[in-house]
């Protein structure tokens, strides 16, 4: 009687199935990892949208945008205001935090030297939770050294001078790295008498036209040098959160929660000025590139409330010229 083989696989069989797996693994993992990336920044883009009502809420109540900077300065004391995020909180349901802020003892004498560093203003803005505020993509550490929640989105105070843009009003350049500072943008870095409305910036000084300038940026990745040999967290105000504020009556103090647009997107830019450490911590990085994980470009929110992807590749003068609200150049650049 005799006995049948038993059916198996060969040893070159098995590494030929071994293999066909795993070839089909590698080609499956770029196309999950793309998958899960354009949900992210599908997200992303979906925040956005959200600012975008938030601010056209905002604007028809108070007839302005809010400001990169509130409260009453006090030459004495040096003190500083409250964020745009802060003040359009009720216009995104988030009254229930809003409410638990003071908005009187920071900003008078005597009182904290900072909005956000105020005993009780420090709870509120440590606790608050702002998924809103936050690109999923992102790999930046959610909180300052502080303890304050960062946001990955800022206001577009202006930009530097650039190409056809060569206008240098409502400019001050900072002392000690801090970079250029300009309120020829939708969300300056603080509100000053005599330049930008104590309540902000309104629809009708932007006469380039809504569609055609930027009011807020993604900066939600690190930033390298030309050399690739640093990688840093160059957010303008990184250290004191998403609540805190400008100065409130002039922009010689670098930036906050606003930026002035001076490089490319994703630029190579670590150490330059306005994106290099320097001993004041706290208000540095004014000039910071407009990063993101996405692959190519950012997402900005333009003062129509439209979202757009800007690519990396995108000619420095058209991004100047979005990011100034009255450089009655804008129809060119598009």
């Amino acid at each position: 009687m005799s006995v049948r083989p038993r059916a198996g696989f060969t040893l070159v069989e098995l590494l030929v199935v071994i293999a066909i797996i795993g070839t089909l693994v590698g080609l499956l993992l770029p196309a999950v990892q793309t998958a899960r990336e354009s949900a992210r920044r599908s997200a992303c883009s979906n925040n956005l949208k959200q600012l975008g009502v938030g601010f056209h809420n905002y604007h028809d109540a108070k007839k302005a945008f809010p400001s990169g900077g509130y409260g009453t300065f006090n030459a004495a004391t040096n003190r500083f205001g409250w964020s745009q995020w802060v003040e359009f909180l009720p216009f995104i349901e988030l009254n229930e935090i809003y409410s638990k802020f003071d908005f009187k003892t920071p900003n008078v004498a005597g009182g904290a030297f900072n909005f956000a560093e105020f005993s009780t203003n420090n709870q509120v803005c440590r606790q608050a939770n702002l998924p809103v505020l936050r690109c999923p993509s992102s790999r930046l550490v959610g909180r300052s050294h502080a303890g304050f929640p960062n946001s990955h989105y800022f206001g577009i105070a202006g930009a530097v001078p650039f190409g056809m843009f060569t206008s240098t009003a409502q400019l001050t350049t900072n002392s000690s790295g801090w970079g250029i500072t300009s309120n020829r943008g939708m969300i300056p870095n603080s509100r000053q008498v005599g330049v930008v409305s104590p309540r902000g910036v309104d629809m009708r000084m932007c006469t380039d036209g809504t569609s055609k300038t930027l009011l807020v940026g993604e900066i939600s990745g690190f930033i390298s040098n030309a050399a690739g040999t640093a990688k840093e967290d160059r957010r303008p105000g990184v250290s004191m959160g998403w609540a805190q504020g400008g100065r409130a009556d002039h922009t010689g103090v670098g930036h906050l929660n606003s930026v002035t647009v001076r490089y490319p997107p994703n630029a190579p830019v670590e150490g330059q000025d306005g994106v290099g450490a320097n001993g004041w911590h706290v208000y540095q990085y004014g000039n910071c590139p407009l990063t993101a994980e996405h692959l190519g470009g950012v997402q900005v929110l333009a003062t129509d409330g439209a979202t757009r992807f800007i690519g990396d590749g995108i000619a420095m003068e058209v991004l100047t010229l979005l990011a100034v609200r009255d450089d009655s150049l804008n129809i060119q650049a598009e």
